[in-house]
């Protein structure tokens, strides 16, 4: 009986992409290796590079010497304003990863996902530069310029599909092993400056710099905060129903609550996936011997 095909879907979900790099890493030393790969934005940085063949360790350093200046400086403002930065940066480094590989001489297909802006629908890129398409993945909506790809517009694949289940049953896999690092809304810590009544709001005074006991709970967010929260809601809602849709043989979903990692300390996030994969290697064990 033929082996069966083992696919990868790695999520978006930003900082949280590190948690890929420990499953991978698990799997690996378990002798599960996938036959095919999809990500979306952060997911498919992490799996255009392990497609490419890119040594695990490189990869983890790589994230774990990540600082905030190095972070700032994918940010630095751009013109023409069609989004904060133009992803120069981001660029470069992609370059340094992935040097001038085509998606379709990597060692595994791999394919990332994106979104066309101008059709709203998921765009599936499975040839060409492979910093290119993970570029154009990776580009969140207001904060990376778009990306114009075989004369598309395309920005970042979390909008349309945050975990491509349907990409990678599509390339071929019997067996779908979901990588899910996608922040939950309830678990996104909301606050902002206090509430006060609706007299004292409208004459933009307050009486006391305490808010009444009524609305004590309340709060103004930040537009960047809301900005946040609501990209969060939007994705884990797409998420939440392509599981329902097209439900994976296996779903990886990493336990951050204790210590969530962000772009400048992103240890915990691999140790918290390498936790996860381990918790799931029965299920994936299984999954396989059911298969085959």
């Amino acid at each position: 009986m033929a082996k069966p095909t083992i696919g990868l879907a790695l999520s978006s979900g930003g900082a949280r992409g590190a948690a890929h790099i420990g499953v991978l890493r698990v799997l690996e030393e378990n002798g599960i290796v996938p036959d095919v790969i999809a990500g979306t934005s952060m997911g498919a940085y992490v799996g255009g590079a392990y497609a490419s063949g890119a040594c695990l360790d490189d990869l983890e350093a790589a994230w774990r010497s990540m600082s905030v200046l190095r972070a700032a400086k994918t940010l630095l403002p751009t013109i023409p304003w069609s989004g904060w930065t133009s992803g120069g940066e981001i660029v470069r480094t992609l370059r340094r990863t992935f040097g001038d590989r085509r998606i379709q001489d990597l060692d595994r297909p791999f394919a990332a996902v994106a979104t066309d802006l101008e059709s709203g629908t998921p765009y599936v890129i499975t040839e060409g530069s492979l910093v290119d398409a993970v570029r154009a993945s990776l580009s969140v909506p207001g904060l990376f310029t778009p990306v114009w790809l075989d004369d598309h517009l395309l920005v970042d694949g979390g909008v349309s599909d945050p975990l491509p289940l349907d990409v990678v049953r599509e390339m071929g896999a019997d067996i779908v092993i979901a990588i899910d690092v996608l922040v939950d809304p309830a678990e996104v810590h909301m606050s902002g400056l206090p509430y006060f009544g609706t007299k004292e709001r409208q004459l933009g005074v307050a009486k006391s710099p305490r808010p009444d006991a009524s609305c004590a709970r309340r709060y103004h967010p930040s537009v960047f905060s809301v900005l946040f929260q609501m990209s969060t809601v939007f994705q884990r809602r797409l998420c939440d129903l392509a599981l329902a849709s097209s439900p994976p043989d296996v779903r990886v979903r990493p336990d951050f609550s204790a210590d969530p990692p962000t772009y400048s300390r992103v240890g915990c996030g691999i140790e918290a996936g390498a936790e996860a994969a381990r918790r799931a290697l029965p299920a994936i064990r299984q999954a396989i011997a059911a298969a085959g």
